[in-house]
């Protein structure tokens, strides 16, 4: 199967070209479809609201501490329409809403939010980046089984790790983010099948890393008996490594 940069069911907004590679025409692997094609939003209301943390830590500069939030609504015929607000005031990525969606689109807007700042620290072209990404969750995908802690439940999940840039000749140009860690933290027992997204730029010697950012789910509201609750501080949620 030929394989496009991000896929078409998710957000035909962001699809670009690309040449043909044998790992284009390769049967899709474990980690795409779970990242990619699982039906992640199954288990979500036809209506409802999907509450992240969003924190950026960075050696250097002020920590941010924002919030992404998923609204799910009816189209008028029997299936629905995604909308992401993604970060807020300078941050905020805005992308078109996503007909009839299987899985979560805040996957689309977490790499390509992401591509962007590649780009913007390092240059060159951003298929670059979206293409390194696919092919490493086409053929250097790590995958594992995890536990996860949501609304006072330990729930398994499945972690998708990559390092898209980690085989790249030129490290050089990449300025110290070529050993970049992506992980993709999924499970069919939380609200949108979304537990976790992370990126992490680990520091040369070791320590706290250089750059490292994570949404995180917060909380469901909206659907069939639906109700947030009263908000609390960001961070209030572990994690179950």
């Amino acid at each position: 199967m030929r394989r496009l940069l991000w896929p078409i069911p998710l957000l035909a907004a962001l699809v670009a070209a690309a040449p043909v590679t044998a790992a284009d025409t390769a049967p899709i692997s474990e980690a795409e479809r779970r990242v990619f094609e699982d039906a992640h939003l199954d288990n979500l209301p036809a209506t409802a609201s999907l509450h992240y943390r969003y924190r950026r830590t960075e050696a250097g500069q002020p920590e941010v501490d924002d919030e992404v939030v998923l609204n799910a609504r009816r189209d008028k015929g029997q299936g629905r329409v995604v909308q992401v607000d993604y970060l807020h005031g300078e941050r905020h990525l805005a992308l078109p809403d996503v007909e009839h969606p299987s899985s979560n689109p805040l996957i689309l807007y977490f790499l390509e939010a992401d591509v962007r700042d590649m780009h913007r620290r390092l240059g060159g072209q951003e298929n670059y980046f979206r293409r390194r990404i696919r092919l490493a969750l086409a053929e250097g995908a790590q995958v594992s089984n995890v536990v996860v802690s949501y609304a006072g439940k330990t729930l398994p999940a499945t972690r998708v790790e990559i390092r898209p840039y980690a085989a790249d000749a030129e490290q050089e140009r990449l300025r110290g983010m070529g050993g970049k860690t992506y992980r993709f933290t999924l499970s069919p027992q939380v609200p949108g099948g979304v537990y976790e997204l992370s990126t992490q730029v680990a520091a040369a010697a070791g320590g706290q890393p250089l750059i490292e950012e994570v949404v995180t789910l917060r909380s469901e509201a909206g659907g069939k008996g639906g109700d947030e609750g009263p908000r609390q501080a960001p961070g209030y949620m572990t994690e179950g490594k």
